[in-house]
């Protein structure tokens, strides 16, 4: 009888279902890293991301704190502008009101207010044998002593005019103002005047009856009135107009005295 053998030990595990369980091992442990490896490439690409809204959003509180400092500076600089221009106003009436007192003043601004008017002109009597056609005529003197009562009297304006007629000129007396004879004419301002001559006065309350009292005007010219019978008026109104100057009110020889040299 011949002997069995003994039969093959058998495998614990088919070689099919080994090569299964690793694939599927594997496919498991891919998937694992795969997932890994996402999570850690999503992680990375926020932190990313978010690193760079942060930059932006620093970027952008930066600009805003620039454009507000900016925007702090041209306020603060419109105000500085806006003081300046109050400033610049507020000294350009200053010196309006410097220069119109100035024109005042140099009496190239017309005036008008209460006052005097006085007229004087040739007398009409025929002059006597033997005695002198002057005296009978309005001379400079009587317009010199006449300017110079009234401004003794408190007169603030004074202007002449050589005749009645429309459109007649009329002189502005200022400081520079020459009356001077030339001929038959006497020269207010350069300008030939002819009588009738009218002189008008701007001044205070009193101003006429302090001027017919004037030892300027009683002294001769009232005298000479009554002497030679020269045509003679004057009263006191509410409203004289005086025109302003025109000329040249330039010193030749006069300059300012500085204030170190008093």
């Amino acid at each position: 009888m011949t002997p069995r053998l003994p039969a093959r030990a058998r495998p614990l595990f088919r070689p099919q279902w080994a090569v299964s369980i690793a694939l599927a091992l594997a496919a498991i442990g891919f998937l694992g890293t795969a997932q890994w490896n996402s999570s850690l490439t999503r992680g990375e690409f926020i932190s990313s991301a978010q690193g760079v809204l942060v930059n932006r959003a620093e970027q952008l509180r930066a600009e805003q704190s620039r454009l507000l400092d900016e925007l702090e500076g041209a306020e603060t600089q419109l105000q500085a502008l806006q003081e300046l221009a109050l400033g610049s106003e507020a000294e350009l009436d200053r010196e309006n009101e410097r220069l119109r007192a100035a024109r005042v003043a140099a009496g190239a601004q017309e005036m008008g207010g209460p006052g005097v008017v006085i007229e004087i002109a040739d007398s009409l009597r025929s002059v006597p044998v033997g005695e002198s056609r002057n005296d009978y005529i309005v001379l400079v003197s009587d317009l010199r002593d006449i300017v110079t009562a009234l401004w003794a009297s408190g007169a603030e304006a004074i202007a002449i005019s050589g005749s009645l007629t429309e459109g007649a000129p009329s002189a502005r007396l200022v400081s520079t103002t020459p009356i001077v004879g030339a001929g038959a004419a006497i020269l207010v301002n350069g300008v030939p005047l002819s009588p009738p001559y009218r002189i008008q006065a701007i001044g205070p309350d009193g101003l006429h009856d302090r001027f017919l009292t004037h030892p300027a005007f009683i002294g001769r010219v009232e005298r000479r009135i009554d002497a030679f019978d020269l045509q003679f008026a004057s009263q006191a109104v509410d409203e004289v107009i005086v025109p302003g100057f025109v000329g040249n009110t330039r010193m030749q020889w006069g300059a300012p005295v500085r204030e170190e040299d008093r």
